[in-house]
C-alpha cells in the first residue's frame, strides 16, 4: 500500500510541476507575441499621432517615450522621441 501512495504522490508532484512549467510558458508566450491592437488601447498616444512620431524619430525611440512617459502625456512622449533620437543620431 505504501508504494502505491508513493507512485501517486509523485505522479501528482509531477503534474503539478508541469501545470506550472505549462503557466510561466504561457504568460513568457503572451508578453513575446503581444497584440498590438491591444498594447494601442493600452497607450494614450493615438495611431495617427504615433505614426507621425515614428516617422519623425523612428519606432524605437517611441515605444522608449511612450515607456517613460505618464499616462495621456503626448508633450513629454514627443519631448523624449526627440531627446532620444538625437542622442541616438549624435553617437554615430
Amino acid at each position: 500500500m505504501s508504494s502505491q501512495l508513493d507512485a501517486i504522490f509523485s505522479w501528482g508532484i509531477a503534474v503539478i510541476g508541469l501545470a506550472a512549467v505549462a503557466a510561466a510558458a504561457r504568460q513568457v508566450i503572451s508578453a513575446t507575441f503581444h497584440d498590438e491592437e491591444k498594447l494601442e488601447l493600452l497607450t494614450s498616444v493615438s495611431y495617427d499621432k504615433r505614426q507621425q512620431l515614428e516617422r519623425k524619430y523612428g519606432y524605437w525611440a517611441v515605444k522608449t517615450a511612450i515607456g517613460i512617459c505618464p499616462h495621456d502625456d503626448i508633450r513629454c512622449i514627443e519631448r523624449e522621441a526627440k531627446r532620444l533620437y538625437e542622442s541616438r543620431v549624435l553617437r554615430r
